[in-house]
């Protein structure tokens, strides 16, 4: 009788419906911590895994379907040249970002997150966009940007060396006393 009487007011029903948005800002809440952290797990396992020894079948195994059929031969062979001429990955920084709120869509979230690694031959950036396929995280935007170091000839060698911008050249024609 109490539990039919309880439900029956409008003091109880605004607790019941408190309660319950609560319960469903908090679950909101904790499962975009859940997908931050998945798709930050995604993307530094996934980066690290190409930035390491680059591969192009690689690249594709963590694009979209869609992603991959944007691709063109020409795009591809123009990564794979970056990297090559990158060469050895010294270190990789982490991914930066995070979920956001879609222009689009109040309930939309865009997942995308900053990469950046310095190579033997120069540093590279890129800005990851993911989507979810078939259950699974997978890069449906990548976007980069990379720089060389200058590479110059090694003054009385063949051997192509990469020397600093802040190298001073005058001290080689000095004369040692």
């Amino acid at each position: 009788m109490y539990f039919h009487s309880f439900f029956s007011s409008k003091t109880s029903f605004i607790i019941l419906l408190i309660v319950s948005i609560g319960t469903g800002i908090g679950y909101s809440i904790f499962s975009l911590k859940q997908m931050h952290v998945e798709t930050r797990e995604f993307v530094n396992i996934a980066m690290l895994d190409l930035f390491s020894e680059w591969n192009e079948d690689e690249f594709l195994n963590y694009t979209s379907n869609r992603m991959q059929k944007k691709l063109t031969n020409a795009k591809l062979q123009e990564i794979n040249v970056v990297f090559i001429r990158l060469g050895k990955l010294l270190n990789y920084h982490g991914a930066y970002g995070g979920l956001f709120r879609s222009k689009v869509s109040w309930l939309h979230v865009v997942v995308c997150y900053q990469v950046s690694a310095n190579f033997q031959g120069g540093k590279f950036a890129a800005l990851i966009t993911l989507i979810k396929q078939h259950g699974k995280w997978v890069i449906g935007k990548f976007e980069y940007k990379y720089a060389f170091f200058p590479i110059k000839r090694q003054l009385g060698s063949l051997i192509l060396v990469s020397i600093p911008a802040t190298f001073n050249s005058d001290m080689l024609y000095q004369d040692i006393k």
